[in-house]
């Protein structure tokens, strides 16, 4: 086999078609045409055929990937799932996964306590929330425990009563009752919540 044309594709300036013997071949990335030195009257055989392809297919991966994780970070399970959901091999994507571990691209821990700083700040959720969210997402079960442990709940809770629920007369039992629903609600632990209801009940 001889790659008897390479033509940039008009659509996609960044890819180009390989034509092989007088015919349309298959398309690559101008990337993946680079890394395996690919020039018009190049000989060919099926082995470096196939490794092309297969680093084709990566790099489409790879494309992908960096796509989602530039719209918002995610777990290594969460992005595996996904692309193997969009249809790629499952042996590629396990190979992408793995690269992006290894230059910090995904980390998990880094991911976690991202995750509970937004929870904690932004968007104030309880401890049940978290360790269900986190594990859903495949983090280590020591990992979410130590960013729990390190996080103090009352405290999160009392600025929540403060700042969203200041509305409410705690001592009266209607109010009493709609400001423990709405706190368990948001996932925080139970016995937590009555220790903070009944100091507030006190004053």
């Amino acid at each position: 086999m001889k790659i008897s044309k390479i033509e940039p594709q008009k659509k996609n300036k960044n890819r180009s078609s390989i034509f092989v013997d007088g015919k349309f071949a298959f398309g690559l990335s101008n990337e993946v045409l680079v890394k395996f030195d690919l020039h018009e009257g190049d000989d060919l055989d099926d082995e470096t055929v196939q490794n092309v392809l297969l680093e084709s297919e990566k790099q489409m991966i790879r494309n992908r990937a960096f796509r989602l994780l530039r719209y918002r970070s995610r777990s290594t399970q969460e992005l595996k799932t996904r692309l193997l959901r969009i249809g790629f091999d499952d042996e590629l994507v396990a190979g992408v996964i793995e690269e992006l571990m290894q230059n910090n691209s995904l980390d998990d821990e880094k991911f976690a306590r991202s995750f509970v700083a937004d929870y904690t700040k932004l968007r104030p959720r309880g401890n049940v929330y978290i360790r269900r969210e986190l594990t859903k997402r495949g983090i280590a079960g020591e990992v979410i425990e130590h960013l729990i442990t390190n996080r103090d709940e009352k405290v999160v809770i009392e600025g929540l009563v403060q700042k969203k629920l200041s509305d409410l007369n705690i001592k009266k039992p209607k109010d009493r009752a709609r400001a423990i629903r709405r706190l368990l609600t948001r996932g925080f632990t139970p016995s937590v919540v009555y220790e903070v209801i009944r100091e507030h009940e006190k004053c």
